[in-house]
């Protein structure tokens, strides 16, 4: 692939604020987005089963959606606002930690896997967080990664997610199998900036899916928005169709928009 195809980014789908574990505010997140260049922005900061210091609350997701309003009408003209939250898988079937109501009031769901989220229940915490943790000094048995797609997938299938966080990251799953039910329900592949650690013969394979693809920051600091120069340099080595990196000069169309 040419390396002037690589450009044109429309969006990032994917920052966080001081509302959860990030250290700007929405506003930063916005204006730096502008600044870049960019015609999409969605604030997604964690979800509500997080730890009380990091957790989205009512409260906040109240106060952040008037924040985004504030933000739509005087930026409005200038590039598209949408209010998300990053998700959290907390169950081996595939629960996720949101209510039906949540979801409702969502631009934008994004979901992925975090060891600091509450887990369902001891057994959920023994069968797929432990394993988690412990993969900063033992790689994880098949027979765990196999389990762990299997909770991926059927997430996938449950909700209306949109996004696919880091795959792969810590919670090591079969990305290939993850890729081809993420094709199947239309759900975006997450090139993430901040975690990303695809080889590129995995990605190869996962292009032989019907997946379609995001790059996005993860960004939790405003000056990260929008940078993204560490996968354009990755995807510059692999021929494809740009049109599967879905905010590569185009963009996602959401279930929920």
């Amino acid at each position: 692939m040419e390396n002037n195809i690589l450009t044109g980014f429309t969006g990032d789908y994917h920052t966080h604020t001081y509302m959860s574990d990030g250290s700007s505010s929405a506003e930063q997140n916005v204006l730096e987005a502008i600044s870049k260049g960019l015609k999409e922005i969605a604030i997604t900061d964690h979800g509500f089963g997080n730890p009380k210091r990091f957790a989205m609350t009512e409260e906040k997701f109240d106060e952040q959606r008037k924040q985004l309003e504030i933000l739509r009408a005087e930026h409005g003209d200038k590039i598209t606002i949408y209010h998300g939250i990053e998700a959290d898988l907390i169950g081996e079937d595939g629960t996720i930690d949101l209510s039906e109501k949540q979801m409702a009031e969502l631009d934008v769901l994004v979901m992925g896997f975090h060891s600091f989220a509450k887990p369902k229940s001891f057994r959920d915490w023994r069968r797929i967080y432990w394993n988690a943790y412990l993969r900063a000094i033992k790689y994880p048995p098949k027979s765990v990664i196999a389990r762990n797609t299997k909770a991926l997938i059927r997430a996938i299938k449950r909700y209306p997610i949109d996004i696919l966080a880091h795959p792969g990251h810590l919670f090591k799953v079969d990305c290939v199998e993850v890729a081809k039910a993420a094709g199947d329900y239309g759900v975006l592949m997450e090139l993430n900036a901040k975690h990303f650690n695809y080889s590129h013969e995995l990605f190869e394979k996962m292009l032989t899916t019907s997946a379609n693809f995001v790059v996005n920051s993860d960004a939790h600091f405003y000056k990260l928005v929008g940078g993204f120069s560490q996968i354009e340099q990755f995807l510059s080595q692999h021929s494809f169709d740009p049109s599967r990196i879905v905010n590569l000069g185009g963009r996602p169309a959401f279930k929920k928009k």
